[in-house]
């Protein structure tokens, strides 16, 4: 059995499990939010549910049996449209707890427009590349745009987010202070794992990092999704402490 093959099925198994039970979690202990911030609850939710789904759908191909075959065709569009959903309900969320998608609309249009481009250029870069449809330098190009757009994100979530932040009168500023400081951990190191998998790809068309591809897409998809809304949950349950 190819070890690449083993360790690509028993992440994705985790990562199913992981998501699950996170998603029962956040259903669970929705009781701890007070009722202005239940719907942080919500959203978490659905950013974890929707991989559920994602990975039950793709859960034939990431079998034992079918990954030791020699032509794979993988289940990018599975993890692209959940992506194109989930990412910008997890920007979202952040901007309901900060209360920003109330006193700045305009960062939450440019922030959630730049993450559709992301997911999107990400998608036709990866797809066209894997079934050789277009030319290399469109992969190319469509892997700078999505890349360009998450610099954006990153610029928005790292030095505009912080100033409006600091001049709002949102009760419990320092727990919001320090919920955007981990949020962007995820933005930064999370989000640059989905990148690192596409890179390689280019470099080296072969099984075993086609399968090193979609093991970083496991890990990726269970660190941030679930990091991500367990921090923002975790932030609303203390900010509900204080209504």
């Amino acid at each position: 059995m190819n070890i690449f093959a083993l360790t690509t099925s028993y992440t994705f198994e985790f990562t199913l499990i992981a998501m699950l039970a996170a998603s029962a979690y956040f259903i669970l202990e929705r009781y701890k939010l007070s009722n202005e911030y239940k719907s942080i609850s919500t959203l978490a939710f659905l950013t974890t549910f929707l991989a559920v789904i994602e990975y039950y759908n793709m859960r034939e191909f990431f079998s034992l049996s079918n990954l030791d075959k020699p032509n794979i065709n993988y289940p990018t569009e599975y993890r692209y449209v959940t992506w194109f959903i989930a990412t910008p309900i997890m920007l979202y969320t952040f901007f309901v707890i900060s209360k920003i998608y109330k006193t700045n609309k305009i960062i939450v249009s440019i922030a959630l427009s730049l993450n559709f481009s992301m997911i999107v250029s990400g998608y036709f870069s990866e797809s066209s590349f894997s079934n050789n449809t277009m030319p290399l330098y469109f992969s190319y190009t469509m892997f700078i745009i999505g890349f360009g757009s998450w610099l954006g994100i990153l610029y928005i979530f790292n030095f505009m987010l912080p100033k409006e932040i600091e001049k709002s009168n949102v009760n419990g500023k320092i727990h919001i202070k320090n919920c955007l400081s981990l949020v962007n951990k995820f933005i930064v190191y999370g989000w640059a794992i989905y990148p690192l998998g596409l890179i390689i790809s280019f470099y080296d068309s072969s099984v075993e990092t086609a399968l090193t591809r979609e093991i970083i897409y496991n890990f990726g998809d269970l660190f941030n999704k679930v990091g991500f809304s367990l921090t923002c949950f975790l932030c609303a349950a203390r900010l509900s402490k204080n209504t």
